[in-house]
């Protein structure tokens, strides 16, 4: 297409092609065509348009202390603080995850009293080192394992969600409280999983166009995606809406052997 050719098009059309592109491929074009390389430093525009990870946050423990780091390339870094030293200190500060720009880390606090354990989360934006600090998590017996996943899409709406999934002792779903953002508030819905049926099957998840996805088991061994979405019924107390996809059998992926994981939305794949 010379150049003539792409000047009839209006810029909106332009970025929406674009915007279906890989990233690799992406890239490559920024670098043949001055216009489509403004494009991608147009605020209007830049939000449609694939975008290049800052980096890759990880964490490991030294000792009886957990360190955080942002590996990245230098000139991605400037205005990162990847250690995440804004936050306040506490040596057994997890990174639990993070979603378009923010962060979501937790520690949990033991009451030998009651044998309970109660979650304290800390959502932050590396990029402003803002945080908040979340309402402590309604305390639940030690023997409890908690998965923690936060959902947050700055194009629709200013506010996020943190899920803190509750698992029993045979890895079924118990129990599910969300943090929602408009509300300031836990909600519970322990009565939702009285089924007991799904068990979250560790990372990874995706969290893309408003709703969440979970790679998920029933008790028969039959793999499925967890689909978790319609987050604005939150707003009223509502549960969110939740469906299953069932996934067809592959004898040779076993969850074992690792789990297969892809996205597929509007030509981008990740």
């Amino acid at each position: 297409m010379d150049h003539m050719e792409v000047s009839v098009l209006p810029d909106d059309l332009i970025v929406e092609i674009l915007s279906r592109l890989p990233l690799k491929s992406f890239c490559r074009f920024k670098c043949v065509c001055k216009p489509w390389l403004a494009f991608s430093f147009d605020p209007n525009y830049r939000k449609k348009l694939p975008k290049i990870p800052t980096g890759l946050f990880c964490q490991y423990q030294d000792f009886d202390k957990k360190a955080t780091k942002l590996l990245s390339q230098p000139r991605n870094v400037e205005k990162i603080d990847g250690a995440l030293s804004f936050l306040p200190d506490h040596p057994q500060l997890e990174l639990m995850d993070c979603c378009n720009g923010l962060v979501l880390c937790m520690r949990r606090s033991m009451d030998w009293s009651r044998r309970t354990i109660t979650c304290h989360f800390i959502v932050c934006n590396t990029a402003t080192r803002e945080w908040t600090r979340l309402p402590d998590t309604r305390p639940y017996q030690e023997h409890a394992v908690f998965e923690a996943m936060l959902a947050f899409n700055p194009s629709c709406s200013p506010q996020f969600y943190v899920f803190n999934f509750k698992r029993n002792t045979f890895s079924f779903l118990s129990g599910l409280q969300v943090f929602s953002s408009d509300l300031s508030t836990w909600l519970v819905y322990d009565a939702w999983w009285s089924s007991g049926i799904h068990t979250v099957v560790g990372y990874p998840h995706l969290f893309i166009d408003g709703s969440l996805y979970l790679f998920s088991m029933r008790h028969n061994s039959v793999k499925r995606i967890l689909v978790l979405n319609g987050f604005e019924a939150m707003s009223s107390r509502m549960p969110p809406n939740r469906q299953t996809i069932k996934l067809p059998h592959d004898p040779s992926v076993e969850p074992a052997n690792g789990l297969p994981v892809g996205l597929y939305t509007r030509g981008r794949r990740c």
